[in-house]
């Protein structure tokens, strides 16, 4: 942040989503602590580096301020919209953040497919990664109803064409993994991609799930619907063209 000191009721309201006027009545009434120590006056300047503690929960002073972004490992039956009358919606599982429902995520996976998505609240990163000027690669892994046959390769190369959509494909990449199995790389993210892609050589997508975007890979460790934080370092592989091991 610019300035190093902030009013503590501002820095109450950004951090644990309540208005001005609540973070006021929470200090007044000695719920909050700074550093250990109650303060009982909603004008008091702070530093961005002091802890505040509500009800247990503590938090530094700056954090309501800063733009978030997560890596989550997506589940199964789950959509990627703001809301949705039928189905769980991903911003959901962020339930147990301040301020969760400002996050959205970084791009769409259909309902069925899992692995790497993004969430955040950093509208202008997440028009960055999404835009199409900008060539973000994404890998999946797929697996196929039919084999996978080596003459794939070359046509997913070329740009494939198909009959519901007006303008070919960008090239991808298709690494056979097995009869069965492979990593396919895209760039534009267009709708349904992957699963068309494969409808365009006559095979059907049985199960995806994203591994890459750009060189970010998917956290091995996280379960499907767990998610751990990023920082800058992790968001700049995003930008990085991803390359065959």
């Amino acid at each position: 942040m610019a300035n190093d000191t902030l009013r503590l009721d501002k820095a109450v309201s950004h951090n644990f989503d309540v208005p001005r006027s609540a973070a006021a009545k929470l200090i007044k009434a000695g719920e909050v602590e700074v550093n250990g120590e109650i303060v009982l006056d909603p004008a008091s300047k702070i530093s961005v580096t002091d802890e505040i503690v509500i009800d247990g929960y503590e938090v530094e002073a700056s954090d309501g301020f800063k733009k978030r972004v997560f890596m989550l490992n997506k589940p199964s039956g789950y959509v990627c919209a703001d809301r949705d009358n039928n189905n769980p919606v991903v911003i959901n599982i962020f339930s147990d953040i301040p301020k969760f429902t400002q996050m959205h995520c970084v791009g769409r996976l259909d309902i069925d497919t899992t692995g790497l998505l993004l969430v955040t609240d950093d509208g202008d990163l997440n028009h960055k990664i999404t835009s199409p000027k900008s060539e973000v690669t994404k890998t999946y892994l797929v697996s196929t109803r039919d084999k996978i046959v080596p003459k794939d390769v070359e046509l997913f190369k070329k740009g494939l064409k198909h009959p519901e959509e007006k303008t070919r494909y960008k090239s991808a990449l298709l690494e056979i993994l097995s009869d069965h199995e492979a990593l396919v790389t895209v760039t534009e993210g267009r709708f349904h991609e992957v699963k068309r892609l494969f409808e365009c050589v006559d095979n059907e997508v049985t199960e995806l799930k994203r591994l890459y975007i750009g060189q970010l890979k998917l956290d091995d460790s996280l379960e499907e619907g767990e998610y751990i934080p990023l920082e800058d370092e992790d968001l700049q592989k995003v930008f990085l063209p991803y390359s065959p091991e």
